[in-house]
């Protein structure tokens, strides 16, 4: 995912002057809906597939729709969630992963950021003041992990990937 975040970064700060938020935001939404549709109605039996886990090239496809939506308009975690649930992953390796797709992610939009001039003084300002409460929830998330067990943590995870997908339709057509 990583490798193909790099390509999806590139192509957001190419487009990013033309790219259309709303519908970018809209497609993303509708595919998290549909992920979440899909999995409910394979745990009930509705559906019967394999249940072999995406492939490396949907994780670089993941990767690069994650490093694309995420410079563009900031809903890059609905195609890491996707992919990441798709592998049934710990819920440790499944958070150990997404921290690691993410901070690299971030780290090289900064860059790219930097380059089209986005970043300001201010911005950093504002970062400087916030960095605090990014460590205290850095702490909280690891105390929080140790607490709640693994159903209920991907339970959790297909609500807030549902919540998250309509979220995103509904911003997009208000």
């Amino acid at each position: 995912m990583i490798l193909g975040g790099l390509p999806g970064i590139i192509i957001g700060a190419l487009l990013y002057r033309v790219a259309n938020d709303d519908v970018i935001c809209f497609l993303i939404g509708v595919m998290s809906l549909l992920f979440v549709i899909w999995q409910s109605a394979k745990a009930r039996g509705l559906i019967k597939i394999s249940e072999r886990p995406l492939s490396y090239k949907a994780g670089l496809l993941a990767g690069t729709a994650a490093g694309f939506t995420s410079f563009v308009s900031y809903a890059g975690g609905p195609p890491v969630a996707i992919y990441m649930l798709s592998l049934k992953l710990s819920k440790t390796e499944y958070q150990a992963n997404t921290v690691l797709v993410f901070w690299i992610v971030n780290s090289l939009k900064a860059a790219a950021y930097a380059f089209l001039g986005i970043v300001t003084l201010d911005l950093l300002l504002v970062d400087l003041v916030l960095a605090p409460f990014a460590l205290l929830g850095a702490w909280l998330g690891v105390k929080a992990h140790y607490l709640v067990p693994e159903n209920l943590f991907y339970a959790v995870t297909y609500v807030l990937l549902a919540i998250t997908g309509t979220k995103l339709i509904f911003d997009a057509l208000t």
